[in-house]
């Protein structure tokens, strides 16, 4: 099986600064050009203070750090000049990590997809949209908060489309700062199934209700 697509980690979260430039984010498309791939998927504007992107409303209501460089922009022209298509992940504030809840997360997001358009929507390789908040079982208003910022993205940029970030709760679910490799318990491929048909059915069912109304 061919691999075309991989993400782009931004290095907010997860592993620590690469601290790479230009010259070094340039080899690294030049790299994947070479293995044949052709969609790169930012895997998040941001993480809590950490951000991707010069966002001047990130900073402002979320008190988030100045980026050094612009890497969402670097990451658009590396794209054009190497006919990649780029999706971008929208912004994690974190806060649902502490809470359980993603429900404010709709109206934190909502203006960073509106700065992103109006910013970066120009670039020939902006061809979608990351909803990179991790839709699972247990998360309150995670259904509501992906079929709502997945239709303000279409909004926003007239229609392009959405990519979602589904996550199973397996026995690897593990977090990565913890010595444990596997959990004591973990969901079963049949209660996944049945949990994911819900999940699903909710976000359509809710999404034809909103587009028979508007």
């Amino acid at each position: 099986m061919k691999i075309s697509a991989t993400f782009i980690d931004e290095i907010s979260h997860d592993i620590p600064h690469q601290n790479w430039g230009a010259k070094e984010w340039e080899q690294d498309f030049a790299n994947m050009k070479t293995m044949g791939i052709d969609t790169v998927v930012l895997i998040r504007a941001g993480y809590r203070k950490f951000i991707s992107y010069p966002s001047a409303y990130l900073t402002e209501t979320q008190q988030c750090f100045l980026p050094s460089q612009d890497l969402v922009g670097l990451f658009l022209r590396l794209s054009d000049e190497f006919n990649f298509d780029f999706y971008f992940g929208i912004y994690d504030s974190g806060v649902y990590w502490d809470t359980g809840d993603m429900s404010q997360e709709i109206e934190i997001n909502k203006p960073v997809i509106q700065e992103v358009f109006a910013t970066y929507g120009h670039h020939k390789s902006f061809k979608g949209w990351y909803i990179s908040l991790e839709l699972s079982r247990k998360t309150k208003g995670a259904i509501t908060a992906i079929r709502d910022l997945g239709l303000y993205c279409k909004k926003v940029s007239g229609g392009l489309p959405v990519l979602i970030s589904p996550w199973i709760d397996g026995e690897k679910a593990v977090i990565a700062t913890e010595k444990e490799l596997k959990k004591p318990e973990s969901v079963s491929l049949e209660t996944h199934a049945q949990e994911w048909d819900e999940i699903f059915n909710g976000i359509l069912i809710n999404e034809l209700f909103l587009i028979k109304n508007l």
